[in-house]
């Protein structure tokens, strides 16, 4: 497009066809792109049905970002090892029952609803311990 505007001397066609054309690579590479997703796995890599589904799914990838957002704050709010080991530990926990549901999206849906409850619950008490 900016080609069209720099060379004046071109001919319409030239600058619709370069606008055209920019506007086609931008879709192309748009729909290349998948919505942003913070998994802990890559999807090109996802080796348990779990990860395949949550990678074709963009609900299941927008409840794997929330957790993962929440997990992160936690992990940062405790202030001591002991209450970060027993974080990874849970968080272990929670990705072996999520790995059971398979490629069952309602139990996968489930879990993360789950954790995101308790994780959230952990971090309303790690602020008030703090605000103290």
């Amino acid at each position: 497009m900016s080609e069209a505007i720099i060379y004046k001397s071109g001919t319409s066609k030239l600058a619709a066809a370069v606008s055209v054309g920019s506007l086609l690579a931008l879709a192309i590479i748009a729909g290349a792109v998948r919505p942003a997703a913070a998994q802990e796995f890559d999807c090109q890599r996802a080796r348990t049905a779990s990860e395949r589904t949550i990678c074709r799914s963009d609900r299941l990838a927008g409840l794997d970002e929330r957790m993962n957002a929440l997990y992160s704050e936690l992990k940062a709010a405790y202030d001591n090892r002991y209450q970060r080991n027993d974080l990874k530990m849970y968080q272990r926990r929670f990705l072996d029952a999520r790995d059971s549901c398979g490629r069952d999206i309602d139990c996968i849906r489930g879990a993360y609803l789950d954790q995101i409850s308790v994780l959230e619950s952990r971090l309303e008490q790690a602020y008030r311990r703090s605000e103290r």
